[in-house]
């Protein structure tokens, strides 16, 4: 086909047009940038970091009484049958009728709980990991000053015969019943471990040692 001179013109004004529609935008100095800004999304807010619950005792598992259904002054079988899992039983040292229950692994050399029974009888629970979490919602790693805020006018504080510059503080419950809650504090005011029991048993540094 041929055309004739205007036809020409008029694909060549069609052609500029297109050329020039693809071209990138100018910049505001009226230059031609090198490619068309992509629009920036503003950033999302950030989510906020999910709280962790705060660890809470459960008074019908740890409370002054025993360990669930277990009451002090129970048999091994009423623990066995509470804490629900194997537990090893040491063996009293001569001339003692102390021994404990022991879950069957621990790491890192801890027990995480473990307890004592004297004459066939519970007396007492031992806790030295963040696993359980005691009457106060207090566990190990918490704070002493917190412990005494909490029980304030009910705690009793003594000098640790082991702990270098650590202390004792012993907690008389609410209702005045005759176990007690003792935390051992280190020497940066931290809980290293603590324990619930029957007097004199709850008190004894060496637990059976």
């Amino acid at each position: 086909m041929i055309l004739n001179s205007s036809s020409k013109m008029y694909l060549l004004s069609a052609s500029l047009v297109l050329f020039v529609g693809c071209k990138a935008p100018l910049d505001e100095t009226g230059k031609q940038s090198a490619s068309a800004p992509v629009a920036a999304t503003p950033d999302a807010p950030a989510s906020e970091a999910p709280t962790s619950p705060i660890a809470a005792n459960d008074p019908e598992v740890i409370n002054f009484q025993g360990f669930g259904p277990a009451k002090f002054g129970s048999n091994e079988e009423s623990v066995r049958m509470s804490w629900g899992r194997p537990l090893n039983a040491t063996e009293p040292s001569e001339g003692s009728t102390c021994h404990y229950l022991n879950p069957e692994s621990a790491p890192d050399a801890k027990r995480g709980i473990g307890f004592m029974f004297e004459e066939n009888k519970f007396v007492r629970y031992d806790v030295d990991d963040a696993s359980q979490i005691a009457p106060g919602n207090f566990k190990v790693g918490d704070s002493a000053d917190a412990v005494k805020t909490a029980f304030a006018g009910r705690v009793e504080e003594a000098v640790h015969k082991y702990i270098e510059k650590g202390v004792t503080l012993t907690v008389t419950p609410d209702d005045k019943s005759t176990a007690r809650l003792v935390f051992e504090i280190d020497a940066n005011g931290k809980i290293v471990n603590w324990r619930i029991g029957l007097p004199p048993q709850v008190f004894y540094v060496e637990a059976c040692g």
